[in-house]
């Protein structure tokens, strides 16, 4: 993450001892983060489908994913190859992606990122031991940046620490509505 550390986000959610003086200018240099952030992303933005640009810019709260679920992670050379036996695995067309699945915190919507012409992948993820779903945790934040003229990166922070980052050419963004057919109360059985 460049922008939004694990260390100014604690910090600026005061889960840190800091003096009030610390905590003030904690929360001034989070306040000039997001500014230049959204710098850059205007500068990215003839690079992004107007769905994806929006959602980096504009989404938060119920459009947003802080506090999400990660549904899912794959990458690979053959995302898009079904291994069935009724086609050969073409080995020298076939090229390496990434998909990421989320769950927004009101599970009102399915976010799909897609990231062709990947270079690179890196993930340091922990499982919450101390909770009862074991489960890998809320998404904390996430931010999209230019690599350079050809290559993004795209970065995934949870509240254990955990980071998943990537750096790829062109961003594939999906967000699907849900259409709950459930009690809401029953995410927590």
């Amino acid at each position: 993450m460049k922008y939004f550390t694990y260390e100014l986000v604690a910090a600026t959610n005061d889960w840190i001892d800091q003096t009030e003086k610390q905590n003030k200018r904690t929360e001034k240099r989070f306040w000039q983060v997001v500014a230049d952030y959204h710098t850059q992303l205007e500068e990215l933005k003839p690079r992004l489908s107007k769905p994806a640009w929006k959602f980096f810019r504009y989404g938060f709260a119920e459009t947003g994913l802080h506090d999400g679920r990660l549904l899912s992670l794959s990458v690979g050379d053959g995302l898009n190859y079904a291994a069935d036996g009724t086609s050969p695995f073409r080995i020298n067309r076939q090229r390496a992606l990434a998909r990421v699945e989320f769950l927004n915190y009101g599970q009102v919507y399915c976010h799909v990122f897609e990231l062709q012409g990947l270079r690179s992948a890196s993930m340091d993820l922990c499982v919450e031991e101390d909770s009862m779903a074991q489960s890998i945790g809320d998404l904390l934040t996430y931010e999209l940046m230019a690599v350079d003229g050809e290559y993004l990166g795209l970065g995934f922070l949870f509240t254990t620490g955990g980071e998943i980052a990537f750096k790829f050419r062109r961003l594939v963004y999906r967000r699907r509505r849900l259409q709950e057919q459930y009690d809401l109360g029953q995410v927590y059985t």
